[in-house]
């Protein structure tokens, strides 16, 4: 690890589709990379494995207890974990959130020269994005299949991910935000701020952890954290009657749809980073053994949307395309 260490951290189950993109995007921009894993069925431990075995990233498993949500227990891995109690900086996202810097050459170390000298923390806000109708899923990168988003000043925007310094010194992390009760939130250089450099006083006053801010604190201006939360429908669908890993909570209603699937405005903002992307893609995808197991983990996941529509796999041309990706291997 560099003398100068940021580091990002997700917890993940069965999401072998997205994994390549989403570790190419962050080791982009400058991140070390900690995948925690937990109860997988497809073929994404071993694709971890392979990227850690190649030094892209490094894994760790966990076993959450029956009555704990699993990313309860993914958190308190990564509290225990060397890396973040060697780490300068700590963000804790999600699969299908992609962190974009508008200030600075496009790294994150380069970000913070600009914005965090002076704060423990950049609250990073959503930007939701909606299907772009596209209604079923197909393998293929993310952040250039979704650019159709809702208003900017969405109240589901106003949910942030937090960038910390120092993440060592907090007591345990949630999705949103880390928790450190003893700290003097009053204090100066503990101040929280999103991405126009407005402390949250909600950090200094609130309740923690902070999930949001109000509407009128939420920014875009220097960076934004794009969230893929619907992709297309079927991947959506899918997701349906399943308990939320940080709650078991029944959260992917029609109404979370509804709240989240705006495709009014279009923002093409992590299409800046396209030329350097597709050549940390390249490097990636060169990997041995990383498409094979990439084409598997995809192969996994429609067998998992066949399977919710009550047909054969083997009988979907979208499986039928992997396969014969993996014959040609």
């Amino acid at each position: 690890m560099s003398a100068l260490t940021h580091l990002v951290f997700a917890a993940m189950r069965n999401e072998g589709p997205f994994i390549l993109e989403w570790v190419a995007w962050y080791r982009m921009l400058g991140f070390e990379v900690l995948v925690a894993h937990n109860d997988c069925t497809d073929h994404s431990p071993e694709l971890l494995k392979c990227l850690a075995d190649a030094g892209w990233i490094n894994v760790v498993e966990h076993t959450p207890r029956s009555d704990q949500p699993p990313k309860n227990s993914a958190h308190a891995a990564l509290k225990q974990h060397p890396m973040t109690q060697q780490a300068d900086w700590l963000l804790v996202c999600d699969v299908d959130e992609f962190l974009v810097l508008k200030t600075g050459d496009g790294t994150i170390a380069s970000y913070l020269e600009h914005m965090g000298h002076d704060a423990l923390g950049i609250a990073f806000h959503w930007r939701c994005f909606g299907n772009s109708g596209w209604k079923r899923y197909r393998d293929g990168l993310t952040h250039r299949q979704f650019k159709r988003c809702g208003a900017p000043g969405l109240a589901v925007n106003g949910n942030i991910k937090t960038l910390v310094k120092n993440p060592k010194q907090f007591d345990r992390f949630t999705d949103h935000a880390p928790i450190q009760p003893a700290l003097d939130w009053q204090a100066p250089e503990h101040r929280i701020i999103n991405a126009s450099g407005m402390a949250i006083e909600k950090f200094q006053t609130g309740r923690h952890p902070v999930r949001f801010t109000d509407k009128s604190l939420i920014s875009h201006e220097t960076a934004q954290m794009n969230h893929y939360v619907i992709r297309s429908d079927e991947s959506f669908d899918l997701k349906r009657g399943t308990p939320s890993a940080s709650a078991f909570k029944d959260r992917y209603t029609d109404q979370f749809y509804r709240a989240r699937n705006r495709n009014g405005h279009k923002d093409d903002s992590a299409l800046a980073y396209s030329a350097w992307f597709d050549a940390v893609w390249a490097e990636i995808t060169a990997v041995p053994g990383v498409m094979r197991l990439h084409h598997l983990c995809c192969m996994d996941y429609i067998a998992r949307l066949c399977a919710m529509h009550k047909r054969p796999a083997e009988d979907d041309e979208r499986w039928q395309s992997h396969q014969s990706a993996l014959d040609a291997i």
